[in-house]
């Protein structure tokens, strides 16, 4: 009895030691009598469009743990930023008009105790929300935005008209994007009526800077949606076969933007087409690209990253790319987020509502507007980046106007 008792004992006690062993897990010691750091020296001043980056010599202090930055964007807006002991420079932005401002700079000890602030003057250079250019157009349904962003910055383009007839104008849609340059269009719901009609845009950053508001008129261009009912396959000798039964080419036009569509045969060399029959005589003027919805599928593998439509009303049998097929278009699907293998929610957001393209008069196709009643997606390149691959094609829309 006395043996028992004596492990229980000894056991209750390894248990209590390991636990509180567990639990109380790594003590950091931080000595609070030790003083704030020196402040940083030698700062250079690299002035930037709507900040600056700050470069210094870190002081010499074990103590040290992170140099703040703080500075008034404008009156009565107060930013910070941070940078570890790891790095030498201070990265300062969201100022949304040019001049000379006050940056204060604090080293901070891992006692959270701050050096008396240094005071850095800089000169920001034009904000990327002003260096934006903006200008609307006519287009096919609706208006048209074209924008450029030479700083690649994350920026809004909000559109607005006064659709209730209130006497002032309401957001209808709102645009975002990091791209040097591009388009995007609004058409509402079913599109707008061909009547001249009143916009307004301007365009904000994260900062709540905000570019001039431009007001402008435009008188969208007629257009119908192409009814799918009467889409045919018209598979073609060359053509790129579906990877299995359960993919043909029908899935182009199935009305379905769940997941999976056609899917070719893998290890296709480039560039490779489907053809199919519209069964009628139409002009186009845009389309709309679901590419495959799997997450292992979208901005990679067979997402058609270049591709061409081509249209005839006599193909050849021999599926030749002769002169009985015309070049309608050519087009690149680019992420809203830029290049690289990151994939945003906004890039996600981007695909699944349909990548939108607008045929137009261009070298490669100088009479896009011919009515033609079979099509040739002809894939240029992918998401692969190889010489051969795949083509995942979700789901395909046209617009135009109908011939017959």
């Amino acid at each position: 009895m006395k043996n028992n008792l004596l492990y229980i004992i000894t056991l209750l006690i390894s248990f209590t030691w390991a636990t509180s062993c567990k639990e109380g897990g790594r003590i950091d010691f931080i000595d609070e009598s030790i003083p704030a750091p020196p402040q940083v020296s030698n700062v250079i001043v690299d002035n930037r469009a709507g900040g600056a980056v700050l470069r210094y010599t870190l002081p010499e202090d074990k103590n040290l743990l992170y140099v703040r930055g703080e500075y008034e964007i404008k009156p009565g807006v107060i930013h910070e930023t941070k940078s570890s002991y790891f790095k030498d420079s201070l990265v300062i932005e969201g100022f949304g008009t040019p001049g000379q401002y006050d940056v204060k700079l604090y080293s901070v000890g891992k006692n959270e105790k701050e050096s008396a602030p240094l005071i850095v003057q800089i000169n920001p250079t034009t904000a990327p929300v002003q260096l934006a250019v903006k200008k609307f157009r006519d287009t096919f349904g609706g208006v048209a935005i074209d924008f450029e962003n030479p700083e690649k910055a994350n920026l809004a383009i909000v559109l607005m008209a006064d659709t209730a007839d209130r006497g002032y104008m309401s957001e209808l849609i709102t645009y975002y994007t990091a791209m040097p340059k591009g388009t995007f269009t609004y058409r509402g719901v079913d599109g707008l009526d061909p009547v001249e009609q009143e916009f307004a845009m301007y365009i904000r950053d994260r900062w709540g800077n905000y570019s001039d508001t431009v007001i402008g008129s435009v008188t969208p261009w007629f257009e119908e949606f192409i009814p799918k009912n009467t889409w045919r396959d018209y598979t073609l000798a060359g053509d790129i076969p579906p990877v299995n039964a359960n993919y043909p080419i029908t899935r182009i036009w199935d009305n379905d933007v769940g997941q999976d569509g056609f899917h070719g045969m893998e290890t296709q060399v480039l560039p490779h087409n489907l053809t199919w029959d519209l069964g009628r005589q139409v002009k186009l003027s845009r389309l709309k690209y679901w590419p495959r919805g799997h997450s292992d599928d979208m901005w990679k593998r067979g997402h058609a990253r270049i591709f061409e439509i081509w249209g005839s009303n006599a193909p050849n049998p021999t599926g030749a790319m002769d002169d009985s097929w015309i070049p309608l278009g050519r087009f690149e699907s680019l992420k809203p987020s830029g290049p690289g293998s990151q994939i945003t929610q906004e890039d996600i957001a981007f695909a699944r509502e349909g990548i939108e393209f607008e045929f137009g008069v261009t070298d490669f196709a100088p009479e896009p507007f011919t009515p033609v009643r079979y099509i040739r997606f002809r894939t240029i390149a992918t998401y692969a980046y190889a010489s051969f691959s795949t083509v995942h094609i979700l789901e395909l829309s046209f617009w135009g106007e109908l011939m017959d």
